[in-house]
């Protein structure tokens, strides 16, 4: 499987809610970095699962994301996403925003898994600013 190959089922799979197959695009070896929006640091692959698996049940989220620059060598290679993310809050009101996604991938054979996951949320100047 090709890096762009792998880079398509990891974000097909988050896109489908399909725990099953996003777990298959992630290193289980204690690779595995996820860094949240809010800056929380994630290292321990079955938190990092059930967290997938907590945010996957959730029906009310939509994200979309446009690749803005891969990189790609190779034992490595990074993609780099802007995604526009809506859900809705504790009391059903709609919420937006942008971040950054970016994914460090490390060939394994012949597939390519995720070792980094580094999401960056994107702030938005008021114009009274």
């Amino acid at each position: 499987m090709t890096f762009q190959q792998s880079l398509t089922r990891h974000l097909k799979a988050i896109q489908n809610r399909d725990l099953n197959t996003f777990l298959k695009t992630i290193a289980n070896d204690g690779r595995l970095t996820l860094i949240m929006p809010n800056g929380s640091l994630w290292q321990d692959y079955d938190d990092i699962a059930e967290l997938h698996r907590e945010w996957f049940a959730d029906p009310d989220w939509q994200m979309t994301t446009e690749l803005l620059t891969t990189h790609e060598a190779a034992e490595m290679a990074s993609a780099l996403l802007l995604v526009n993310y809506t859900d809705v809050d504790m009391e059903g009101a709609p919420v937006e925003f942008e971040y950054y996604l970016h994914l460090l991938f490390a060939k394994e054979g012949d597939q390519w898994l995720v070792i980094h996951d580094q999401n960056t949320t994107i702030e938005i100047e008021s114009e009274d600013e």
